[in-house]
């Protein structure tokens, strides 16, 4: 294993751990992590919470969402990850 899976691995290892101190609102199905670059190329960690078919998702619902989603986000950053991390939202179907 070389230096950057390594680095991978344990950035892969703190996102898990960061994710797991937090409980997921009920609209949530699952998350996906994704280790990759964004559009500058620099390094970037994209996590997608996919959003239940069912939820019933209105203006208090999508507020709650983002702060939870603003949450995950800054506790990543202050995670040191090597990376930047992206947080969004996408239908589970």
């Amino acid at each position: 294993m070389d230096a950057a899976e390594t680095k991978h691995e344990i950035d892969q290892q703190k996102v898990r751990k960061i994710l797991a101190g937090f409980t997921l609102p009920s609209e949530i199905e699952k998350v996906d992590t994704v280790f990759g670059v964004d559009s500058t190329g620099d390094p970037a960690v994209t996590l997608t919470f996919h959003v239940r078919d069912d939820a019933h998702i209105g203006k208090e619902e999508l507020q709650r969402l983002t702060s939870f989603l603003s949450e995950v986000t800054r506790a990543l950053l202050q995670g040191n990850i090597s990376g930047f991390p992206y947080a969004r939202l996408e239908q589970a179907s």
